[in-house]
């Protein structure tokens, strides 16, 4: 079965367009929380041969791979990425690395390259760096930088239920393979961050949400922090095929919201910043309270209370949840979130 689920990962795959080798994907800045106060950070994608596991075979929710150079980018090129960059992150406290694969993977970023960044980071003042990281690639030799920023690793965990990973989202990380690598980036002197998923493809709503409370309440004595991550529609995934056919549907802004009410005691900051929030690629309701939710998310990471609105659209929600025992999938009716206002159409 899971040669099969490959070939549909796979299956669903285009090769990456062409892109300028000496470009970064994107730099932005966002707000963050560094030692309790409110900063700007600086954030950069680094164009990058990419995730090996994607090369192989590929998680179903991800097209990350879109921005990717197959074959990989020279160290030549890199520096010219980075050169504009460091640019970005003048006078930035905090900075955010991330390549569409794995910083700490030398075979995709080069560690002599890495070593470098670390140490004009660390000379520009930035004081503290969050990279990403397949888990197997978490060791002390791919973190020894020298004079660096204080390192905060993410770690994509996904699910903690060993079916969801296997069969719903196609990752082969076993539990043990997690906190080995949790435990390798704090014996080194980092942080950790865990991604957990909400609602990947096959789980209906009410599951989605107890297993992304599972998740995290498992994840938390072995990290510093938890990141939700509501699945989003990637162009060219399995996720945007049964999108498309209708056999899924993005994770409601509500179920976000109790993702984070239900996991406010466990000890560790958790939070939520939903990819394409608000629009129907994204975790989204109604329409009508959409807005006030999403920035209610970002108060929340920022520091504030749990996020709230009122909208009819909420009992719709539960309602839905309440047919979690009988719902096959992760679909619902076109139009229901809406109340079917202006016929069944989103």
């Amino acid at each position: 079965m899971a040669d099969v689920f490959a070939e549909f990962v796979n299956g669903a795959k285009q090769e990456p367009p062409a892109h300028p080798l000496d470009q970064p994907v994107a730099t932005w800045t966002e707000r963050e929380v560094l030692d309790g106060a409110e900063v700007e950070a600086g954030v950069a994608i680094l164009r990058t041969r990419g995730c090996y596991w994607s090369i192989r075979e590929g998680c179903a929710m991800c097209g990350y791979f879109n921005d990717t150079v197959p074959g990989g980018v020279s160290t030549e090129a890199l520096l010219a990425q980075w050169a504009q960059v460091m640019r970005h992150l003048d006078g930035k406290r905090y900075a955010k690395i991330y390549t569409s694969g794995s910083f700490l993977d030398p075979t995709e970023v080069p560690l002599d390259f890495a070593a470098q960044a670390m140490a004009e980071m660390h000379a520009a003042g930035v004081e503290k760096v969050l990279v990403e990281s397949l888990p197997e690639f978490v060791h002390a030799r791919h973190m020894d930088y020298g004079a660096a920023p204080a390192l905060e690793v993410a770690i994509g965990l996904e699910s903690a239920t060993p079916l969801v990973l296997d069969k719903c989202v196609n990752k082969r990380l076993k539990w043990d393979g997690f906190t080995r690598s949790c435990a390798n980036a704090r014996d080194a002197g980092a942080s950790v961050k865990a991604y957990v998923l909400l609602k990947p493809p096959f789980l209906n709503e009410a599951q989605a949400i107890d297993d992304a409370v599972a998740s995290v309440e498992r994840a938390a004595p072995h990290v510093d922090k938890v990141s939700i991550n509501p699945v989003n529609v990637q162009r060219h995934t399995v996720v945007e095929r049964l999108w498309k056919r209708g056999e899924w549907s993005a994770p409601w802004l509500w179920s976000v919201a109790e993702v984070l009410r239900r996991t406010a005691d466990c000890g560790v900051r958790v939070y939520s910043d939903p990819t394409g929030g608000g629009t129907q690629r994204g975790a989204h309701n109604c329409g009508t309270c959409d807005r006030t939710l999403l920035d209610g998310l970002t108060a929340h990471r920022l520091g504030g209370g749990m996020p709230a609105a009122a909208c009819d659209c909420r009992g719709r929600w539960k309602a839905l949840l309440a047919q979690g025992g009988v719902r096959r999938d992760g679909a619902e009716p076109h139009g229901y979130r809406r109340g079917f206002r202006a016929g069944r159409g989103f």
